[in-house]
């Protein structure tokens, strides 16, 4: 009878224990819309440390865990950055050996993605945001409001969009869509931003679509007209502006990039401007300035870009290595086009210079933040695996206490319990193996983006030498076709590259753009053509991107070595079972000819790294996929050049 006594107390001590915390969360609950009525943060301050330091609030790890997080909160409107990492990864701390509590976990995990996105550490953003909004989406009981639910969805979506994860970033954002009202004002704001993002998407990202574009923007203006108040236009006017750009239509474009501009002006002269408010106004001055040069005023113009030059002098913290390319980009279109030709060379040597420094800066804090989240991972695989150990323990401690009982009644109950033990054991071994798995899955996909991410500069700047030799020669007119058709076959390239699967089409389009630029580099010294699968319903069809291009462009470099004649390249793209033969000939001297010649002094770094990305595919899909180089030479019948084969895993989209 004592020990059954003892058994009970301990139960009732746990079960008080419960209800007090569930108590103090509710309390804390109310808290929250009074502290944001006190009118300074010092005040706001003040009111939680009082409460971390008071009952029942102090010695629960739980209750002061979501108060480090409010804390942390205030911090993040002064803008203390330091302040705010303690506090969060106080509650960090708190919070590692409980289980549960996933409206608290959603709360931290957005915290760290707010802390990665003021640091601009952009993949660890993404991370900590997909994180909160999966454990939202997996636990529809969390106690969240719509706003907050919301809030976490759009800033998901924005973190996937910057890392071009555009399906991902728009299901996020229709998801931020389904829980908002519009006639809530504060509702139809965030629901502004989700319209928002929704048309830059389609506007700048994937599957670029002017009409739904509009679709999205009309919305935002019906949402304007209803929450004057509420609502920043400045958004609407930015999208309406690239939305004109984008359909031939620089006269409407430039009434509503004044009207950016006017609001950006006020912004700064406020006094009280933001960060990224400055960045804004220097981009409104060069979006002028591009308006202008499409129009051929070239007075104006050039004054917008005399004013981006002296913003520069004069606010240059507050700037970025893409701001300098936008500008830059807007400089030599306008040299060109007022006949200044040897200032536009120099400019466009600077703007080579940015674009590798961006492309260095990008793949080393790609690097250094996918380390990272390598060890948060391992951190969180150690810290459930100790949730689970101090939970098995506990366990076995209950059932001991409780078999003390149970033995002096049944032997044959105990018996019961020891098999149930067995299962739930099975059961755990199972749920690890699982996890594993899915770690070194996660672990394969981030070492093929790091590969991808290793080819862009290769890519970026074989490309824009044809270039320099038209400015370098005053050929104006080539050289401004050449320059617009490699900014289309750029943002293309780079979209594809960030994606972990392109669609076939894409990918198609992506390289015959490439071929014609680089059949008007060689100055038509090559013929091509490029034979798509003879089903025509490929749209569905998903390929791992930028894998035939480096094999095309070694054809083009070798294929017309020695010939005599001129050049042909043909690719011809055929579907087998679950995967695409993709076969590229030319005409060339073959291996054969080039075997006794010394060897190039720098060997090819993008074939080698697509080679290495099909031996990843192979084994992480179980396909046949590799790639194989002939000599026509060793082939039946009279024929000269090299035959490249290609076998590429194929997938369907669910789209």
């Amino acid at each position: 009878m004592p020990g059954i006594f003892l058994f009970s107390c301990r139960e009732n001590t746990v079960e008080l224990a419960a209800q007090r915390r569930a108590a103090g969360l509710a309390m804390l609950k109310e808290a929250v819309p009074e502290a944001r009525k006190l009118p300074s943060a010092e005040e706001r301050l003040v009111y939680w440390e009082q409460l971390l330091n008071s009952d029942p609030y102090r010695g629960d790890s739980v209750l002061e865990a979501r108060i480090h997080y409010e804390l942390a909160g205030v911090y993040y409107a002064k803008n203390d950055l330091d302040s705010i990492k303690w506090h969060l990864q106080s509650a960090w701390d708190l919070m590692e050996r409980q289980q549960g509590y996933g409206e608290i976990m959603v709360l931290i995990y957005s915290g760290e993605g707010n802390i990665a996105t003021m640091e601009q550490q952009v993949h660890q953003a993404s991370y900590y945001f997909n994180q909160a909004a999966r454990i939202l989406l997996a636990d529809t009981s969390l106690d969240m409001t719509a706003l907050q639910k919301a809030n976490i969805f759009l800033a998901t979506a924005q973190a996937d969009a910057h890392l071009y994860q555009y399906d991902q970033s728009r299901q996020w954002n229709h998801m931020a869509a389904q829980v908002l009202a519009p006639g809530d004002p504060d509702q139809a704001r965030l629901l502004f931003r989700a319209y928002d993002q929704l048309a830059l998407h389609y506007l700048d990202g994937t599957g670029s679509n002017t009409d739904s574009a509009w679709t999205y923007i009309r919305w935002m203006e019906k949402l304007l007209h209803g929450h004057p108040q509420s609502i920043d236009p400045q958004f609407l006017y930015d999208r309406k502006s690239i939305y004109y750009d984008r359909t031939e239509q620089p006269d409407s474009a430039l009434v509503y990039n004044r009207n950016v501009l006017a609001i950006c002006r006020s912004d700064v002269a406020s006094g009280k401007a933001l960060f990224g408010q400055y960045a804004n106004l220097f981009k409104s001055y060069v979006n002028m300035a591009v308006t202008f040069t499409r129009l051929s005023r070239h007075d104006s113009a050039g004054f917008y870009l005399d004013r981006a030059t002296a913003f520069i002098k004069a606010y240059e913290q507050y700037l970025d290595d893409t701001d300098y390319i936008l500008y830059r980009k807007s400089l030599i279109a306008h040299l060109f086009e007022t006949g200044r030709s040897r200032d536009a060379y120099d400019q466009f040597e600077t703007l080579v210079d940015s674009y590798e420094t961006l492309s260095e800066n990008k793949y080393a804090q790609a690097i250094a933040e996918m380390s990272t989240i390598y060890a948060l991972q391992a951190k969180e695989k150690s810290v459930l695996q100790l949730n689970e150990q101090v939970f098995l323990v506990e366990s076995r401690l209950r059932q001991n206490r409780l078999l003390l009982v149970i033995t002096t009644l049944s032997a044959l109950l105990a018996i019961a319990l020891a098999v149930l033990l067995y299962f739930i054991q099975q059961q755990r071994k199972l749920k690890e193996e699982k996890a594993r798995v899915q770690l070194q899955k996660n672990a394969i996909e981030l070492e093929q983006r790091l590969l991808r991410t290793q080819m862009e500069p290769h890519f970026i700047f074989n490309t824009l030498s044809a270039l320099q030799s038209y400015v370098r020669l005053d050929e104006k007119e080539k050289a401004l076709k050449y320059l617009k058709q490699f900014s289309r076959l750029l943002r293309s390239s780079l979209e594809l590259s960030r994606e972990s699967l392109a669609p076939l089409d894409e990918e198609i389009n992506t390289l015959e753009y490439y071929l014609s630029l680089q059949q008007m580099r060689y100055d038509d010294a090559f013929d091509y053509r490029v034979s798509r699968p003879e089903s025509g319903d490929t749209d569905h069809l998903l390929i791992p991107p930028m894998l035939v291009q480096p094999f095309v462009e070694n054809a083009i470099i070798h294929g017309m070595k020695g010939t005599g004649k001129k050049g042909r390249i043909d690719i011809a793209l055929h579907l087998l079972d679950h995967s695409l033969r993709v076969t590229i000939t030319d005409n060339g001297p073959g291996i054969q000819a080039t075997a006794g010649k010394p060897a190039r002094e720098k060997k090819s770094l993008s074939t080698t790294i697509s080679r290495e990305r099909l031996e990843m595919l192979a084994r992480e899909k179980g396909l046949k996929a590799g790639v194989t180089i002939t000599d026509r030479r060793d082939l039946p019948g009279e024929n000269r050049g090299t035959l490249v084969e290609l076998i590429i895993p194929v997938q369907e989209s669910n789209v």
